[in-house]
């Protein structure tokens, strides 16, 4: 996961425009996907992320990364992770 964000950051082949990370939240007892914008990650570091506002991710709550349908993360099953 953090080599794949660390990635997207900083390669220069890299396409991140359009990357969306779909984080699991909780509100009121239920389970919510919360979808935030990769380019308000202003920090990769090794727990998880530091979004724009001061808040933290941990990986742990990602539910997947996505660019429009495609899904970078999790890998396709039977995929090397």
């Amino acid at each position: 996961m953090r080599e794949l964000l660390n990635r997207l950051r900083w390669d220069a082949g890299s396409r991140p425009e359009g990357v969306v990370i779909e984080v699991r939240s909780r509100e009121a007892g239920e389970e919510r996907i919360t979808a935030v914008a990769f380019d308000s990650v202003v920090e990769v570091l090794p727990a998880g992320v530091a979004v724009a506002g001061g808040v933290f991710l941990p990986y742990h709550r990602f539910a997947r990364v996505r660019r429009g349908d495609e899904t970078l993360w999790p890998p396709a099953a039977g995929v090397g992770a």
